[in-house]
């Protein structure tokens, strides 16, 4: 599936009116992000008004695997957005049945969408969607030490040389913990980390790989964990003082977050309340066939940079 450049150009116009982001969309960073995923393109719903794009929708492919060997394609729900023009007109559901729609023909499972407050509870109410369990928060408390981590900044020579690749020769290590974790490769940790406009950190030990951040929360500057993923067989979990001793050391701050799930690391700390976060997150299913079903679905692992948060 391709998309036109005025058509991305539509999409980017409606997605940075609605959100307003420090990085404005650009036909070049939605082309990335809906066409350049190796796992496949994006599924997008829309609806038009002529040259105006009123509603979309975007489901970005992603594989996941459960600890006893079931697999699901699930598109992951990003850039929802209904211009302020259309709302109460119905252009909503139509968006997001126009992306059920393309869904199914690309062969996903489902949907896991991380929605906002707003969109999570209607989503549920009025399309029957399944809400998980949110996921936490923590405030971390760097350890003394950067625990045997070398970092270094994703630009493009570092994209484009071998290192990626001699991470992890034969794939990162799946967790074995019952519940569903996506699917990292080399491949796409590759893709995920050449965002346009973005800037990310790789951190690197004999048995950890974690990617960074850099953020400011009411002008205050955090290092933010986004990935962690595990080089080799991890018995029990790695102390999360030693990997945001990295992040902070990388970063030059004292504050570290983590939001997410992961069995490869114990993220203790301060636990955030979701009312406290700028954007609280909440995390909804839905299923496109009877084959999936969605009482069985449970992460194991995710965190930021399993979908678009940064």
């Amino acid at each position: 599936m391709s998309f036109g450049d005025a058509e991305l150009a539509r999409t980017a116009a409606l997605l940075n009116e609605v959100f307003g982001h420090e990085h404005p969309l650009t036909v070049d960073s939605l082309r990335w992000y809906y066409e350049a995923n190796p796992v496949g393109p994006a599924a997008v719903g829309n609806v038009e008004d002529g040259d105006r794009r009123l509603g979309n929708y975007a489901l970005v492919p992603q594989r996941f695997e459960s600890g006893d060997g079931r697999s699901a394609v699930l598109g992951v729900g990003v850039d929802l957005a209904v211009s302020p023009s259309a709302r109460g007109g119905g252009v909503f559901r139509r968006t997001v049945e126009d992306s059920y729609a393309r869904a199914i023909e690309l062969g996903h499972d489902g949907i896991l969408g991380v929605a906002n407050a707003n969109s999570a509870p209607r989503m549920v109410s009025t399309l029957g969607w399944r809400a998980l369990d949110p996921l936490p928060v923590t405030l971390c408390f760097p350890g003394a030490s950067g625990g045997g981590f070398t970092a270094a900044e994703t630009d493009t020579a570092y994209l484009e040389g071998p290192a990626l690749d001699e991470i992890a020769p034969q794939g990162f290590i799946r967790p074995a913990a019952p519940g569903f974790a996506p699917l990292w490769t080399p491949e796409l940790l590759r893709w995920r980390l050449a965002r346009p406009e973005f800037r990310y950190w790789v951190h690197v030990a004999p048995d950890l790989v974690v990617i960074s951040t850099r953020t400011r929360v009411a002008g205050t500057p955090f290092g933010v964990v986004l990935k962690t993923l595990a080089r080799r067989p991890i018995t029990r979990p790695v102390s999360g003082r030693r990997v945001a001793a990295t992040v902070a050391r990388t970063h030059r701050t004292p504050f570290v977050i983590h939001w997410g799930r992961t069995p490869w690391v114990r993220y203790r700390g301060l636990p955030l309340p979701q009312s406290r976060m700028p954007s609280p997150l909440s995390l909804v299913l839905h299923r496109h066939h009877d084959g999936f079903v969605e009482q069985h679905f449970e992460l194991s692992a995710f965190e930021f940079l399993d979908f678009d948060a940064y």
